[in-house]
């Protein structure tokens, strides 16, 4: 008697939650409750895209100039974005590589931050899926000054070396 009581509580259970059929989606693959994926689903029900089809934009440096405008423009609400983008410059390297370039490294971070969004909006524009960007450190010299009375002496010996000779001639005074 006890099985039946068991099999009776399974059984309501399976009626109280009613089975979902698998309905296709509009891609023609089946709908699923779960979200994992097999290959064999992928293999037999979607189709392929070719990206050796699509319509390839010719990148040129002023195209890319003026796309890096508009993204500029698309994002003008997002005031950090526009501002990590805003005094860069963009070189084109090749057809499918570009360079950004920035004066230190804490920028390179932040542009990975942002590739998502740099890259889709640039691939979108382009038609280029395999457009890639490269941040490069521009690292400026930065001109060292004369403050101490010896810097500045040397300093004048390297514009005029005859200084040297005038001081050896009068030591009493002090460079």
């Amino acid at each position: 008697m006890e099985k039946n009581v068991n099999t009776e509580v399974h059984s309501e259970i399976d009626e109280a939650q009613p089975q979902e059929e698998a309905k296709p989606s509009r891609l023609g693959i089946p709908q699923r409750r779960f979200t994992s994926i097999s290959i064999s689903d992928v293999q037999q029900n979607k189709p392929l895209v070719s990206l050796e089809n699509r319509e390839v934009e010719t990148l040129t440096q002023q195209r890319l100039e003026d796309l890096w405008n508009e993204l500029l423009v698309k994002y003008q609400d997002d005031e950090k974005f526009c501002a990590l983008l805003a005094d860069k410059k963009v070189e084109l390297k090749s057809q499918n590589l570009f360079t950004i370039q920035v004066p230190n490294l804490f920028f390179d971070s932040q542009f990975r931050d942002y590739q998502g969004r740099i890259l889709g909006f640039l691939r979108e524009m382009t038609g280029n899926e395999a457009l890639q960007f490269k941040v490069v450190v521009v690292v400026e010299q930065v001109e060292k000054r004369a403050y101490m009375p010896r810097e500045k002496f040397d300093e004048l010996l390297k514009v005029n070396p005859a200084i040297l000779s005038l001081r050896k001639l009068f030591p009493d005074i002090d460079f």
